[in-house]
């Protein structure tokens, strides 16, 4: 159950406010003349991302040997040169 504090009183302590929300998981609703205004609540906590710069493209390409890539390369050039 998030806790009711009035505005004046979250304007003064907002560093301490914010650092309970994200250290605990507190909630807080902000109220302006005993009306509920807003909520502070703490940030979701991201998805894992299963696709990174490393692992995106891991399995998809054949390995080649150096020689394989070189000959592949030369024969890309001559037929782009042609």
């Amino acid at each position: 159950m998030p806790t009711t504090i009035p505005l004046s009183e979250a304007k003064s302590s907002l560093s301490s406010l914010i650092k309970d929300v994200s250290e605990t998981g507190s909630e807080y609703i902000v109220t302006v003349r005993d009306k509920p205004a807003a909520m502070i609540i703490p940030m979701p906590k991201p998805k894992p991302n299963s696709l990174n710069a490393f692992g995106a493209l891991a399995g998809k390409r054949p390995v080649a040997s150096p020689e394989e890539e070189k000959a592949s390369w030369a024969e890309a050039m001559e037929a782009k040169h042609v």
